[in-house]
């Protein structure tokens, strides 16, 4: 799959001008690294991401747009990986390698019912990070269920996770939920 992955960021950094400028501008991003009380965090100023990061997510704008992970309201350049999840190169990276991986139907930005979802995911793009970002923690499209993955090592807490664990939430099968002390 990892391969699958790599050769459609390939072609669709060929094929898609906004992707390949926002990808060629990371180069240009501004990182501050701070240590918060042992905790290191990464701050980045990545302006070409403002049209992300700065998506109106009130309900009357929601309500007014079309959802631009439905498959029917994708860009006519942007190809994918398709299955119950799609796999779409982000176009708005913050990794070097960043993926969207919308569901194929609109349904809501929730993660109760996805832990097993993202477990497959995480079993499947060994290369990536997966991460959730729900809907009230800034996700620019907090109305269609998704999750993104970025390179994996680019985030400090992949470094750190294991001098914070704290506590055992509960095991699903083969994994494990864990709580962390004091971490962001």
């Amino acid at each position: 799959m990892n391969q699958t992955i790599h050769n459609l960021l390939t072609e669709q950094l060929a094929s898609w001008e906004t992707a390949r400028n926002n990808y060629a501008a990371l180069s240009g991003v501004q990182v501050k690294e701070l240590n918060v009380n042992g905790t290191l965090y990464k701050v980045q100023f990545n302006p070409a991401r403002i049209v992300s990061s700065g998506a109106k997510v009130d309900a009357k704008s929601i309500k007014e747009r079309k959802c631009f992970l439905c498959p029917a309201n994708l860009p006519a350049v942007q190809k994918g990986i398709e299955g119950h999840y799609n796999i779409l190169v982000n176009p708005f990276p913050i990794f070097p390698r960043h993926l969207t991986v919308p569901e194929t139907a609109h349904v809501a930005q929730r993660i109760a019912p996805r832990f097993g979802d993202m477990l497959d995911l995480a079993r499947q793009l060994t290369d990536y990070t997966i991460f959730y970002n729900g809907p009230k923690c800034g996700a620019s499209a907090p109305d269609h269920a998704h999750f993104q993955a970025g390179n994996k090592g680019f985030m400090p807490i992949e470094q750190d996770w294991r001098r914070q664990v704290a506590g055992k939430v509960a095991d699903y099968g083969q994994a494990t939920l864990w709580w962390l002390n004091d971490a962001p």
